[in-house]
């Protein structure tokens, strides 16, 4: 299975570059029915895998040596820098029972070497044709089910016509910006085929090299996604909204023309669905510069739309973590969720969907569904029964675990709680935590009263 970054490129070489399958094989080292059924595979999808053994190659553990000498090579003369060969004689040196072949190393150092050097080719074009679009991201409130809600909201914006359209989304992550985009092709029925973009880092990894450039890393699900509707990416430079300054505009107009005074629903998606036709009806307006009809300069945005792929993405992604001796899976965002202590110090597969994660063992199996975290570093979910069980083994272990914090308020119970012998608070926590099992935590706070 070739990489996203190799697919890519065989891609944007067939398609874009206008390279046979023939040339593309011979400089990608790869057979023609690989660089076919990478040109013609329309579904991007992460999906769970099941586990298959493998040998990783050996030579990948001296990855971190052979970037230390691509650095220095950038520093010096392009006449001086690293062979394949000359990394092998290093490698030996440094050392002395390295017993890798020369061919395996000079092959995996020539793979790192293109990685390395790899430049993304994007360019910022100085107008904007009809089927261009700009995307951004605004903060809202809404009232969701009779509660306050904090959330965020997407706006894409065609350049050419100034035709805007809204979608709420709950969370600021790359799943569920990339699934409020595909509602909008979707409602479009079809894909603008380039599309502008802040350099937001649910989608977009920056890092500043040393000659004083910058590098772009695309998060996996949105370079799926990118290859999946197959449009043209563009990023702004860092600090330079102004550089996408129509939709800029276009989240202050949605805002105040679709969300005040705050909406109130109790159907998320239903109402997503109403934003759309109130974004549709928001069109019949006069456009501020032309003086024509926003939707009649949007006819010609629809026309050069690029066609729907045959197959819906699906907004997910999928990594492998292993869980540490709490049984807790930290996410690279340093959210913490305490899953099963039974658990601790395995591998799962974590598969990220736009508000809750899946939770697999590492050959594929399903475990269990948790809500997704959203918000600073460090707040934390707990899978609270299998903790309690837990707990009810190590009764003394109580004050010093957050356990009575459930009960934050309701001193009467605290107290009979904290009255209990080792053997009935032993019986209570078992309990409490079977009763969590079939109603839930919130209700099973409720419910405790009939169990003491």
């Amino acid at each position: 299975m070739l990489t996203l970054k190799e697919i890519n490129k065989i891609r944007t070489m067939y398609y874009e570059q206008n390279y046979t399958a023939t040339e593309i094989a011979r400089i990608m080292k790869i057979s023609r029915q690989s660089v076919y059924k990478y040109i013609k595979f329309v579904d991007f999808s992460d999906e769970v895998h099941v586990k298959k053994k493998t040998n990783t190659s050996p030579v990948q553990k001296y990855k971190d040596d052979m970037i230390k000498f691509l650095n220095y090579d950038r520093m010096h003369h392009h006449k001086q820098r690293h062979t394949g060969t000359r990394v092998y004689d290093r490698l030996k040196e440094i050392y002395p029972d390295y017993n890798i072949f020369k061919t395996a190393t000079v092959r995996y150092f020539s793979k790192v070497k293109k990685e390395f050097y790899y430049k993304h080719n994007g360019y910022l074009p100085l107008d904007h044709k009809p089927g261009e679009a700009q995307v951004d991201l605004g903060d809202c409130s809404f009232i969701e089910k009779g509660k306050k809600v904090y959330a965020k909201y997407l706006v894409l914006t065609f350049s050419h016509s100034n035709a805007s359209y809204m979608q709420l989304i709950r969370q600021r992550n790359a799943e569920s910006i990339v699934e409020a985009m595909k509602h909008l092709f979707e409602f479009l029925n079809g894909v603008p085929h380039t599309i502008w973009f802040d350099n937001d880092s649910a989608l977009v990894k920056i890092i500043n090299l040393e000659n004083g450039t910058i590098s772009r890393i695309l998060t996996d699900t949105f370079q799926r996604f990118r290859m999946h509707y197959d449009f043209k990416e563009v990023f702004m430079n860092s600090g330079r909204g102004y550089e996408k300054g129509t939709v800029e505009q276009a989240v202050r107009f949605m805002r105040r023309n679709l969300l005040v005074p705050l909406p109130e629903f109790n159907n998320f998606d239903k109402f997503n669905k109403e934003l759309l036709k109130k974004s549709t009806e928001l069109l019949k307006r006069e456009h501020y510069v032309l003086k024509q009809p926003i939707i009649d300069l949007h006819f010609e945005d629809i026309n050069e739309l690029n066609q729907l792929p045959p197959t819906s993405f699906e907004c997910t992604s999928v990594v492998v973590r292993k869980l540490d001796n709490y049984g807790r899976l930290t996410s690279y965002n340093r959210h913490y969720y305490y899953l099963d202590p039974s658990l601790a110090y395995q591998k799962v597969q974590v598969k990220h969907l736009p508000e809750v994660l899946e939770i697999y063992y590492e050959e594929g199996t399903y475990i269990m569904t948790v809500p997704r975290l959203s918000g600073k570093p460090g707040i934390r979910y707990i899978n609270w029964s299998p903790y309690i069980r837990l707990l009810a083994n190590k009764p003394a272990a109580m004050y010093n675990f957050s356990f009575l914090d459930l009960f934050e308020g309701n001193n009467e119970v605290i107290e009979k709680i904290t009255k209990f012998d080792a053997s009935k608070l032993q019986v209570f926590l078992y309990n409490f935590a079977n009763l969590i099992d079939k109603v839930g935590v919130k209700e099973a706070i409720e419910k405790v009263g009939t169990i003491l």
